[in-house]
This record gives structure tokens, C-alpha cells and sequence, in this order.
């Protein structure tokens, strides 16, 4: 996705950085400012999102049923598995125990 952006900014900067604007170019220095504050805005709500999700499982809203293993908080709806190794493996960054790193 990062790239597809990188591409388009590419066509983009052609057609807004244009001659008849020189020497201050304020379309092209207002629409890149423009792409620096939705970037900005967007990984500010990503931030807040992760940090929600991080707290959801320290909750333990997102704990699978491991069998052999009590826990209260487990739900049937997150899965049902044989180890704690089997869940991680099966469900990648969805399992309870992985953390998103900001």
C-alpha cells in the first residue's frame, strides 16, 4: 500500500509543481503539506487503535480456551485449542498473547 501511494505521489508531483507557479510553488508545497497531515492524522488514529487493541487483550477480552489450562476470561468465540502453541501458530497476531509494538 506504502508504495502504491509512493508511485501515485509520484504522478501527482508532475502535475502540481508547475512552471507558471515558480519560484514559490504554493499549490505543490500546499498539497504535499496537505499529504504530510492526512500521514500524520492517520498514524496518530493507527497509534490510538493498536493501544486499544494491546489493552482489549491485556483484559483478556481475546483469551482462547486452552485445554488443561483454567481461565476464566477464555471464550469459546476466540477458539478452542490443545496448547497455548497450537493458538499461536493457528491465529498469527490474532492470538491473545501478541502485542503490537508502537
Amino acid at each position: 500500500m506504502a508504495i502504491g501511494f509512493g508511485n501515485l505521489n509520484g504522478a501527482v508531483t508532475a502535475n502540481i509543481y508547475r512552471a507558471s507557479d515558480k519560484p514559490r510553488y504554493r499549490l505543490g508545497h500546499g498539497i504535499v503539506l496537505a499529504y504530510i497531515a492526512i500521514g500524520f492524522i492517520c498514524s496518530v488514529i493507527f497509534g490510538v487503535l493498536l493501544k486499544r487493541e494491546n489493552a482489549r487483550r491485556d483484559r483478556g477480552e481475546r483469551d482462547e480456551v486452552i485445554e488443561g489450562i483454567e481461565n476464566k476470561r477464555a471464550d469459546e468465540k476466540n477458539g478452542r485449542y490443545e496448547s497455548v502453541h497450537d493458538a499461536r501458530v493457528d491465529k498469527g497476531d490474532e492470538w491473545s498473547g501478541f502485542r503490537y509494538t508502537l
